[in-house]
């Protein structure tokens, strides 16, 4: 006799859950579009804050770094810069034009000279300033060597060319009074060397030899014979010959041919005649110079990449 199993009643559930009608998914669709909508809206507007505070953040960036560089080149405005007065009677001082007769002329008719070519949007400006190094003479170390304070002095090819102060004049040549002599260094115990992290105390970081050299004229020695030696004594100042500084607007290739801010250096030897080519130095919309006093007020107004500008002045004075 067979043996049955017993099978377990299938039952069918009907479920009474009903679906979503056309009105609630209608809502639905309605609620998630204002959300999307409202979600949108928040994220342009951050997104547009965000471009905003970015484009402004920019463009302060950039104008920081062109006071900065201006302050640099107009704190060196005039120093180390003799003037074609060998008589002592006029004042080297004054702001006046660079050129003479239309000309420009060195030394200048003053240390704080300025020529100011007026433009739109932007004026061209020339004066002389000292790029490089310079020191002084702390105290002999023996009958041929000196011991100095150097302020970047470097005797490297293109860069050994020093004007000379010994007791307030800039030495001249002997048989001409309006040449100021240019000096070649040697024996220097390290170029370039930082005078502003010296040791408490110290009056010197480096040494060099006591004879300097005339490459454009000669002194009178101890007999009051023409030479070109000249030896070193305490005190001495040595300032590297200055360049005649350019600043003019430019449109820039490598951006779009956007106008730029540049800066061109004339070395004012001839015996290092260490030029210095156009460079772009910021972006920017304007720049313009007026004379105040003693001084000059810089109006400039600079550009970010993204075309954000800001408007700055600074009074720059000697």
């Amino acid at each position: 006799m067979e043996n049955f199993k017993s099978k377990k009643p299938t039952y069918l559930i009907i479920s009474s859950k009903k679906g979503f009608s056309l009105v609630e998914i209608l809502i639905t669709i309605v609620i998630t579009s204002i959300i999307l909508a409202a979600l949108s809206s928040l994220h342009i507007q951050s997104d547009l804050a965000f471009r905003q505070t970015k484009k402004f953040a920019d463009v302060k960036e950039i104008t920081k770094l062109s006071l900065a560089q201006m302050e640099w080149l107009f704190q060196r405005w005039g120093t180390s810069t003799p003037c074609n007065d060998p008589t002592g009677n006029n004042l080297c001082t004054p702001i006046r034009d660079c050129k003479v007769a239309n000309q420009f002329l060195y030394p200048p008719p003053s240390s704080l000279c300025l020529t100011r070519n007026e433009g739109a949007p932007c004026d061209e400006i020339f004066f002389y300033a000292n790029l490089y190094g310079n020191g002084f003479v702390d105290r002999l170390t023996s009958a041929t060597t000196v011991a100095m304070m150097s302020c970047r002095l470097s005797q490297a090819s293109g860069e050994n060319c020093y004007h000379l102060k010994r007791g307030g004049p800039f030495r001249r040549d002997t048989n001409d009074n309006s040449n100021v002599l240019i000096f070649s260094i040697s024996g220097l115990s390290s170029n370039s060397l930082d005078c502003i992290n010296i040791a408490s105390g110290q009056n010197s970081n480096g040494t060099m030899n006591r004879q300097v050299m005339a490459i454009n004229g000669f002194e009178l020695d101890t007999n009051n014979q023409p030479t070109q030696i000249l030896n070193l004594e305490g005190g001495d100042l040595l300032m590297r010959v200055p360049h005649r500084v350019r600043l003019f607007c430019q449109n820039n290739p490598n951006d779009n041919n956007k106008r730029y801010l540049y800066m061109q250096a004339f070395d004012m030897s001839n015996d290092c005649n260490n030029d210095e080519t156009p460079e772009p130095l910021v972006p920017v919309n304007s720049f313009k110079i007026q004379q105040e006093g003693q001084g000059i007020r810089v109006k400039i107004t600079v550009r970010s990449q993204d075309d954000g500008t800001m408007t700055v002045e600074r009074f720059f004075g000697r």
